[in-house]
């Protein structure tokens, strides 16, 4: 009986074979290869020496109190989900840009009738390059705290800086969007006055930042090309603007709209 069955299974087999029905075997090296092949590795940021700066989500009616701008620091809080905290904000105006921030001239307006165009709270930067007098300056965390004017500030020591950003935290427990819809979009941008009638923004990119992208390299969002100064590290392009006597209060800031992010971290590698 074992011998009769065994007949029907070579018969069977060959019976495959002959047809063209037989699924070959993949070698295991090869199955590594195509695998290898298919699926792209994660971006990493640089090894060595770097600053960290942690932008954390908090729930819309948050208070902490305070502007958090103690430099030693390397939080920052904004709204979960800007959304939710523009229909509890008082004024319902928390849009991109709003505020001017602390170390601008005394006559200096920030303010922009963009409104709901570019929803999102404004992250202001500044570097030690751009100041007179820049002895001891390093990074510094000036305005930690977006819900009470939707604005933050940050300042960055001197030098130009390879820029990686992550979402790490876990985003909330499910509930009107799916886990892959929490997200933070964040748009740099160049603004300054030309001949002190009007401002002028420029749109230097926007990076999509999801916790399934990994690590992303944000530093283009720094690097600024025109046709009148070509590409320049965004703060040198400030100084240019600055030098120029049609142009005047030249600043840079991120849009930060966020989309259920509990935490963004950003790294600045000195280049």
């Amino acid at each position: 009986m074992k011998k009769l069955m065994y007949l029907i299974v070579a018969i069977v087999v060959l019976g495959l074979i002959a047809s063209g029905c037989f699924l070959s075997v993949v070698p295991p090296t090869e199955k590594d290869e195509t695998s290898m092949l298919t699926k792209a590795k994660p971006l990493k940021p640089p090894s060595g020496a770097h600053y960290n700066l942690n932008i954390i989500g908090k729930k819309s009616d948050w208070s902490g109190g305070g502007s958090y701008d103690n430099p030693n620091r390397h939080t920052m809080f904004v709204p979960e989900n800007i959304e939710d905290y523009n229909i509890n904000h008082p004024d319902n105006t928390c849009y991109t840009p709003s505020g001017t921030p602390s170390w601008a001239p005394p006559d200096a307006d920030y303010n922009d009738p963009r409104n709901e165009e570019f929803p999102g709270i404004t992250i202001w930067m500044t570097s030690c390059d751009n100041k007179i007098n820049s002895d001891g300056c390093d990074f510094a965390v000036l305005d930690g705290n977006a819900f009470d004017d939707c604005k933050c500030e940050f300042q960055l020591a001197p030098g130009k800086y390879e820029v990686w950003i992550v979402a790490k935290a876990k985003p909330p427990k499910p509930g009107t969007l799916e886990e892959d819809e929490y997200y933070t979009d964040i748009t740099g941008w160049v603004r300054y006055e030309d001949d002190g009638i009007e401002y002028v923004a420029c749109d230097l990119g926007t990076l999509n930042v999801k916790k399934k992208f990994g690590w992303q390299d944000a530093t283009d969002l720094f690097y600024f090309t025109t046709d009148e100064f070509g590409t320049h590290w965004v703060f040198d392009y400030l100084n240019l603007l600055e030098a120029e006597d049609a142009y005047s209060n030249a600043a840079y800031f991120w849009q930060y709209d966020n989309h259920g992010n509990k935490l963004v971290k950003v790294r600045f590698y000195e280049k």
